[in-house]
């Protein structure tokens, strides 16, 4: 039929897309990982330029002071010629123009010297303006890519319309990219500082083991509590990704200790009750169930004021049912199904998760009265 789509030329298409935009994502990656090493080499000369910078400007002090010197010593000679000898004299006018020259040449090296530093200032920032291009488009390579290897048709059979697929779909890619950036983010000022200050404090202790051995013991110390701080750090970064103890040991054990820490760093008040036999599932269901009261309790935490939450876990036979209910300020429910409420995407987040597993999700919430998320997910065989 003449009017018939033919999806393998679509296929085709696409795939030879991406793997155009995987071959440039690729190299962008690579010439931003070779600026990072030229920023990282020419940092090291900036600093050794601005040592021999401040040592330079020293020497011109003390030639400064000698050149002084010989002046005054070169007029004492000039205005009393009976006194002094033709030798004397002679050598006070050689002594005056070997400081002199000196001086000079060390003020030319002085100039060279700023303005290299200038020039590898100029060129450093040059090279950060790169990598963060190099990074941004990274990032947006990254979206595309996503977006079109996304399996978009499963998307289009859970939403109820075009208009929503589109706004979820690309607010998912974008959650996903952000996620990317703010465990980059958090890497970088984080374990990776630590570890750039681990490394400089063991070469400063390397430095003084022959000469202060208490001074070592301490810098020592110092460093155990460094790598202390990065290893937390790392394993918070792991937990907030994966936590490991869903894996470990199952659902309700893991949302008891998410629920204290969640208390903990957020001051809101909450509260687990769970009703029925503790059992594990299917890594798949545990995963959406974690993750959806994950994001439940990051709104009410974001938007609701909340004092309080209350998520009451329903294990039955067929199907595992949550209740997550809150004292906040409530929203528009009908506002934010249109996709009027940006600040609200999560709770969109949660229904896409909850229809891949054929589950049902129902948001109770008026201004002012708070707010009621219950979800329901079936139990199948694959997901025990």
């Amino acid at each position: 039929m003449a009017n018939e789509f033919d999806t393998k030329v679509l296929d085709t298409a696409i795939n030879a897309t991406l793997q155009a935009i995987e071959d440039g994502k690729n190299q962008v990656f690579e010439i931003a990982e070779s600026a990072r090493k030229e920023e990282t080499a020419m940092r090291d000369d900036a600093v050794a330029i601005q040592r021999q910078v401040a040592e330079t400007i020293r020497e011109v002090e003390r030639l400064e002071r000698a050149y002084t010197l010989a002046r005054h010593r070169l007029v004492e000679v000039s205005r009393d010629f009976e006194r002094y000898s033709e030798a004397e004299i002679k050598q006070a006018y050689d002594d005056a123009h070997k400081v002199q020259t000196q001086v000079l040449v060390i003020r030319e090296r002085e100039q060279q010297l700023r303005a290299r530093r200038d020039d590898l200032d100029r060129r450093l920032r040059n090279l950060e303006q790169t990598i963060h291009r190099a990074e941004s488009l990274i990032t947006q390579l990254g979206v595309a890519f996503s977006y079109l290897s996304g399996d978009l048709l499963q998307i289009s059979n859970v939403l109820k319309n075009v208009e929503q697929r589109r706004f979820l779909g690309i607010r998912v890619i974008q959650a996903q990219e952000e996620e990317r950036k703010r465990v980059a983010r958090e890497i970088h000022d984080g374990p990776a500082q630590t570890m750039a200050n681990v490394v400089l404090r063991a070469e400063i202790c390397e430095k003084m083991l022959d000469r202060d051995v208490n001074k070592v013991r301490t810098e020592l110390q110092e460093l155990k509590d460094s790598v202390r701080v990065s290893l937390a750090e790392v394993r918070q970064i792991i937990f907030d990704l994966r936590p490991m103890a869903l894996d470990d040991l199952g659902l309700a054990p893991t949302l008891r200790r998410y629920l204290a820490d969640f208390q903990d760093k957020h001051k809101v008040v909450t509260e687990l009750k769970v009703l029925g036999r503790e059992k594990r599932f299917n890594s798949s269901l545990e995963v959406a169930v974690f993750r959806s009261i994950q994001e439940a309790l990051n709104n009410i935490w974001k938007h609701a004021k909340a004092q309080s939450a209350t998520v009451r876990l329903e294990l039955t036979e067929k199907q595992v049912n949550v209740h997550i209910e809150d004292n906040g300020i409530g929203f528009d429910v009908d506002e934010v199904s249109s996709g009027g409420a940006g600040g609200h995407f999560g709770l969109l987040g949660i229904k896409e998760r909850i229809q891949l597993l054929e589950g049902k999700l129902e948001i109770k919430s008026n201004r002012g009265k708070g707010t009621k998320v219950i979800l329901s997910l079936p139990i199948s065989e694959s997901h025990e």
